[in-house]
This record gives structure tokens, sequence and C-alpha cells, in this order.
């Protein structure tokens, strides 16, 4: 080991010895700020057990098409959840929530548009990416993805 490389050690050990009365209550605070976000998600899931969502974004490729499409297709009990350019979710009331919900689709494989539900305290999620850009690509009717979403919702 050079001289150079045991300084640079030796200053980021004492930085950390410095700074752990500042770092381990924030690391602290992180966690259980964390435990307690989740705790309060799962018991906004039980309480609106039966939601329905369907997340889309922006993008140019397929946004008109859903917008006059799909949208006009599906029940007026689905929620649904627009996610502009900035990626924001334009909802009201329980936004917290919902960019959780969204946080939670993302990580479903495929892609957004996204469909969703709350069964039984959980969020049971689809993406229906293949299928849409399939039917813009083909210049299919979007019958059969909404037939999809509302057999999903079901």
């Amino acid at each position: 080991m050079k001289f150079g490389d045991v300084l640079v050690l030796v200053l980021v050990v004492c930085l950390v010895i410095v700074f752990s009365p500042i770092l381990i209550p924030l690391i602290a605070f992180g966690y259980l700020q964390d435990k307690v976000d989740q705790f309060r998600f799962k018991r906004y899931l039980k309480a609106h057990d039966g939601a329905k969502y369907f997340a889309y974004t922006s993008r140019q490729t397929s946004q008109k098409y859903v917008e006059h499409n799909i949208l006009p297709e599906l029940p007026k009990d689905i929620e649904i959840m627009y996610l502009g350019e900035k990626g924001r979710v334009n909802l009201g009331d329980d936004s917290k929530f919902h960019d959780r919900i969204v946080w939670a689709m993302k990580a479903v494989p495929g892609g957004f548009p996204y469909i969703s539900k709350v069964a039984n305290g959980n969020l049971v999620t689809e993406s229906i990416n293949n299928r849409l850009y399939s039917a813009i690509t083909r210049g299919a009717a979007s019958e059969q993805i909404v037939v999809r979403i509302k057999k999903f919702f079901q």
C-alpha cells in the first residue's frame, strides 16, 4: 500500500468517526421511516381492497392511442394514473400511496401501461405493454386489449 492510499484511508476513517453522531441517527430515522411507510401502505391497500388502477405514460407512440382507444372503453371505477414527462402522477388525495403503487408497478417486468388491482391487501399488477404496441404496429383495433383489461379486473 502506498503512502497516499494510507492517508486517504485514514482521512475517510476520521471523517466517519467525526460524522457518526449525525450519520447514525439519520440512518436509523430513515430505516424507521421506511418501516412506518410500508406499514401505512399495507393498511392503505387493505382499506382499498378492490381498487383498480390503469397507469400509462406520455410516450408519444402510445399516449394518443391509449387516450383515444383504451380510456373511453374502461369502466368508470378504474382509477387512471397518467405519468407526465417528468414522471409525476396527476393524482391528488392519496398521492404518497399512489407513488408507491407506481413504484410497485415499475418493479413488474414489461413496462407501461400497467393495470393493477388490490386483492386481499396485495397489489396485483400486469403489464399490457406488449399487447398495446402489437396493436399499434399492426393498426389493430383496441377491443382485445380492453377485453384483457376487463378480464384482469374481474
